[in-house]
């Protein structure tokens, strides 16, 4: 790799910390960890994009249920793989209260890698939400949660 690529992707992500320290570039080896550091916990991974008005509904109820609630871990990903985004992202991030949890985001040009690592039979329909066992096994829902449900399997 060249100097100027170098430059270039330090640059980026330089900028992209100078926004939000709390935000981090997803990819799979991420995923990889994050199933390792959670390996016999119950933990939820939610995805949500800045275009999704009910993925803010999402983001409330979690900020909302946090305040109530000691609630099991939590990873937030961001699916939109535009860098033109990521103030916004940053801004809803800290608006929601969600700036102490992982949140990671896509990286530009990399949705449908990503996606597919994360799930293979996902399409990118949003919000979605995995819930994830002691064992690892995760089970995917497309759409809103519902704050009951959610606080049933949170509180477990």
């Amino acid at each position: 790799m060249n100097i100027v690529k170098i430059l270039l992707v330090s640059f980026y992500f330089i900028s992209v910390n100078a926004s939000g320290e709390y935000l981090h570039a997803f990819n799979s080896e991420i995923l990889l960890k994050q199933q390792q550091e959670n390996k016999g916990k119950r933990w939820l991974m939610l995805l949500w994009s800045v275009d999704c008005p009910p993925c803010y509904k999402e983001l409330a109820l979690l900020r909302d249920l946090r305040k109530q609630y000691d609630l099991l871990p939590i990873i937030i990903i961001n699916t939109d793989d535009n860098d033109e985004v990521s103030e916004e992202r940053a801004q809803v991030i800290k608006q929601f209260e969600l700036d102490d949890l992982l949140n990671l985001y896509f990286v530009e040009g990399q949705g449908a890698y990503n996606r597919y690592s994360i799930d293979p039979n996902w399409h990118g329909e949003l919000p979605r939400s995995y819930f994830i066992d002691e064992q690892g096994k995760a089970v995917g829902k497309s759409g809103l949660l519902n704050k009951k449900i959610l606080l049933a399997w949170l509180k477990k």
